[in-house]
């Protein structure tokens, strides 16, 4: 269970959101408008702020700098209506920790929401050891179970956490990053499944039926032998993440290009979209089964132009 707080001006779609986040034992605050969400972050301090972009007084791009800048431990996820995809790409750059399309919101919310939080407390969680590593090369060879992308990535967050290096935010999301391409190496690249594939959505959401299905998959002669490879190597200037997989499948897909309507409505292109707004660099091998990711440590999230 985790404090959310739920900003959102429209009553009806603040209603479906709150409904669907108790249904996951959430405890929610809900707010108007951004100033009316600052004030009770104020008030107390919750696990995640979920908020909509388009809001009256403070809207979500100033809501999401302001968190940004004042609580920066404070996770924010955006929830995007179609026609407004260019604001959500402005919130990715301003530090949103993740983004669901409204339309999604049956789908992705709550596991988008357990994922941010469970990243964020990792991180929290760690702080004790900033600055212990002593090895800041790491390599897993993972097999197809996307039971494992969460936990792998928790790694790299705590990984950056002893080397003391980026913000929470900024932490909170490489392992965002790290978790997309992950679930692309896993899902599209090994397996070699298609986005219209009924069985991600269903996994996403949590059916044990979709989950034992690919399970099961994963299981099979044809696919046993193929595996996933997260190298992590955090140097002085930069972190450097390597996700490569031995499928035929390919790690990216750029047609619909990523941060257009029909992007946001694909996972393989919404986790494209995370790599290319929270990393620095990425490197595609010649196949398209390997990306090298970059995050400069000396990099910020973006500012707001002034009015």
């Amino acid at each position: 269970m985790a404090s959310v707080l739920l900003c959102e001006d429209s009553p009806t779609h603040m209603m479906l959101m709150q409904t669907l986040l108790e249904e996951d034992a959430h405890e929610v605050r809900c707010a108007e408008d951004g100033r009316r969400g600052m004030a009770l972050i104020a008030e107390a301090m919750p696990d995640v702020v979920v908020t909509d972009l388009r809001m009256p007084e403070m809207n979500g791009l100033e809501l999401v700098q302001a968190i940004v800048e004042n609580y920066p431990k404070l996770p924010a996820v955006v929830v995007t209506a179609r026609g407004s995809e260019d604001l959500a790409v402005d919130a990715l750059a301003l530090g949103a920790a993740n983004f669901v399309p409204k339309n999604s919101l049956n789908v992705l919310l709550n596991p988008v929401v357990r994922r941010t939080v469970s990243f964020a407390r990792s991180d929290q969680f760690y702080e004790p050891f900033a600055a212990q590593m002593r090895s800041p090369e790491f390599y897993y060879k993972l097999g197809n179970t996307l039971d494992a992308i969460t936990p792998a990535s928790q790694f790299v967050i705590e990984a950056l956490v002893a080397a003391n290096e980026m913000n929470p935010t900024q932490r909170v999301r490489v392992g965002m990053a790290v978790a997309s391409a992950l679930f692309n190496a896993i899902s599209y690249g090994n397996l070699e499944l298609k986005d219209e594939d009924p069985r991600i959505a269903g996994y996403i959401a949590g059916d044990p039926a979709c989950r034992q299905a690919l399970t099961e998959q994963a299981e099979s002669p044809a696919f046993r032998k193929r595996f996933v490879h997260l190298k992590v190597s955090v140097g002085k200037a930069d972190t450097r993440i390597s996700v490569s997989h031995d499928g035929p499948g390919r790690i990216a897909r750029f047609n619909p290009a990523p941060g257009t309507p029909e992007s946001f409505e694909l996972e393989q292109c919404r986790g494209m979209m995370l790599i290319t707004s929270y990393m620095d660099d990425m490197v595609f091998n010649s196949d398209y089964s390997e990306v090298v990711m970059v995050k400069n440590h000396s990099v910020a999230p973006q500012s707001l132009s002034p009015a």
